[in-house]
């Protein structure tokens, strides 16, 4: 309930604040936090995910803003969000942990975070996300309803999943390949 309090309230502030990399940056970034840890909470209803993946998933649900510095410089702050922000991205880290076992735990933990950021993006409006670059150069964009939406459809299914399964028996699902 915390994290979707905490995701709706600095969303909202967000928008309220007139746009500023400093001023807005770090209350969007609190956003995507929390929203990436509620995402997190759903996914473990289902699966077991260790550690590292968790905490590699919030990292990256915010360190993927990082690609935006390039663009400032060049462009300003008005720039796009550069083509990193699509599911490109995600192929490219999801294709590496199928590859590199011994990371896969931390780059499952990225795609998630990746994808838990994008949702959030898309839904702040222009100037949306190119999800499917390079196949299609259009931006998806939602809007702030979309966005409570999602936080809401996130905090019911997992208050019904606490509350419907008293003593979870999730899958145990590796995605470490040092575990079985």
């Amino acid at each position: 309930m915390v994290l979707a309090v905490v995701a709706l309230a600095f969303d909202a502030l967000n928008r309220l604040i007139p746009y500023g990399v400093v001023r807005t940056g770090p209350v969007d970034e609190v956003s995507h936090l929390a929203t990436a840890a509620l995402g997190l909470l759903v996914i473990d209803c289902f699966v077991v995910l260790p550690r590292r993946t968790w905490v590699a998933a919030l990292v990256a649900s915010v360190a993927i803003d990082l690609d935006h510095i390039p663009s400032y410089l060049w462009a300003g702050p008005e720039a796009s969000r550069p083509v990193t922000h699509s599911l490109t991205s995600v192929v490219v880290v999801v294709l590496a942990a199928w590859l590199i076992p011994r990371h896969r735990a931390v780059l499952v933990g990225v795609a998630i975070g990746l994808v838990l950021h994008f949702a959030r993006d898309i839904t702040e409006g222009v100037p949306g996300v190119r999800v499917l670059w390079p196949l299609r150069q259009d931006a998806w964009t939602g809007t702030r309803i979309e966005f409570i939406a999602i936080v809401l459809t996130l905090l019911a299914f997992r208050l019904a999943w606490t509350g419907l399964v008293r003593s979870p028996q999730r899958p145990r699902v590796s995605v470490d390949a040092n575990r079985p």
